[in-house]
């Protein structure tokens, strides 16, 4: 795998009276680029990673060189000045990172996809200094197609990874869960075919080191896939499995947090009687009871796909198409425990925006990362943005 620079467009920063920088940032070219997640990095800056695609007709030029969709990783400063951005690839086929983590060290451990032609869809682990250097990377896993959704870091500093195994039995997808150690090196790795088709989207370690693992599975007697949460101990042996079933269409839940209450509550989008997707909400206790769901949605699709706690539960992130959306906006909830709407905000221009990602600032309020298609550089561009507890951008 290789690294090189790539063009970054320029930027909006927003400075408060305090003279505190704001985000409101665009990262991209003329190519389509799009964020998966930033991470608030020890310094006070940030690290924000997404995809760019190299080769919009996705037609293979060599075998040897970047092409397809490559990861792309952008740092920056407390100030916000770029430090350096780098793309990371394996070849012309499909490469991606989804989740990242700073290690205690200072540097960056990503996780995501490769794709090569020999070996097909294998997990993929990365680690890189602070400068943007690949110190290594590893594909954990099996022999089979894989793919990982989430990542996280447990207490000893190993790492979970998160997502599915296909044609394991030849039916399709199963749950997923690895542990590899700080060097990439895999420590177990478990599959949970006894649940049937299904996916894991998001992992994290409780206190007392047992994981927690959100994701949809497929339910035999109705075709229908339900949201899961499953408790798992840590060497990934489950303590309980537990669905939420009460939909009356496909429901799918893509991120979890544990809120105040002790409860965890998942968000992500139901399918409606009328065939288009409303914002989902499920809340289950840490025993595995169900303790109510909920959903929001206008007359066309609205749906979350992250989640982060805050003071009075749950703040979601995702995109809408329901007005007054001109076209897709990026979307931003507050929900409360017991599934009232505390407040909701949207985002966008002419275009098409929405979010992918969304985490918590040490100072307050949230990060939030996706596209946007409205400004920039071109296309579909990587927006960074900061919001206060109520989803308004940071003053």
């Amino acid at each position: 795998r290789s690294m090189k620079k790539i063009a970054v467009s320029a930027a909006v920063l927003l400075l408060s009276a305090q003279g505190a920088v704001s985000w409101d940032r665009t990262f991209g070219s003329d190519l389509p680029e799009q964020a998966f997640f930033s991470l608030v990095t020890e310094d006070g800056g940030m690290l924000t990673c997404g995809v760019f695609i190299i080769d919009v007709s996705y037609s293979i030029v060599s075998s040897e060189g970047a092409g397809g969709v490559d990861c792309m990783l952008v740092r920056t400063d407390s100030e916000g000045n770029t430090l350096w951005e780098g793309d990371y690839y394996s070849g012309p086929w499909p490469d991606l990172a989804v989740a990242g983590i700073q290690s205690d060290d200072g540097c960056f451990v990503l996780a995501g996809v490769t794709t090569t032609m020999e070996e097909g869809q294998q997990n993929w682990i990365f680690k890189v200094a602070d400068g943007g250097e690949v110190l290594w990377e590893s594909s954990p896993g099996t022999d089979f197609d894989d793919w990982t959704y989430d990542m996280t870091m447990t207490s000893e500093g190993s790492f979970i990874i998160a997502g599915y195994v296909d044609s394991l039995s030849g039916e399709g997808p199963v749950i997923s869960l690895l542990k590899i150690d700080g060097e990439g090196e895999e420590l177990w790795s478990r599959q949970y075919g006894r649940y049937g088709t299904g996916m894991a989207e998001a992992v994290f370690e409780r206190d007392d080191g047992h994981l927690m693992v959100c994701g949809n599975v497929e339910i035999q007697e109705t075709g229908l896939s339900v949201p899961f949460l499953m408790s798992a101990g840590p060497g990934g042996d489950p303590d309980w499995f537990a669905t939420f079933d009460s939909t009356e269409g496909n429901c799918y839940s893509l991120d979890m947090s544990a809120v105040n209450d002790g409860t965890i509550m998942l968000a992500g989008y139901v399918e409606t009687a009328m065939g288009d997707y409303d914002v989902w909400i499920g809340r289950m206790t840490m025993n595995g009871e169900p303790a109510g769901e909920w959903s929001f949605g206008g007359e066309k699709d609205d749906m979350a796909f992250s989640t982060a706690p805050c003071p009075r539960g749950m703040v979601v992130a995702g995109s809408t198409d329901s007005d007054p959306a001109k076209r897709s906006d990026l979307l931003l909830m507050g929900v409360s425990p017991e599934g009232e709407l505390l407040w909701s905000a949207t985002h966008g221009g002419p275009g098409n925006e929405g979010a992918e990602n969304i985490e918590p600032l040490p100072s307050g309020g949230f990060v939030v990362s996706g596209y946007t298609s409205s400004r920039g550089a071109g296309d579909t561009d990587i927006w960074v943005l900061e919001v206060d507890c109520s989803g308004e951008p940071a003053d």
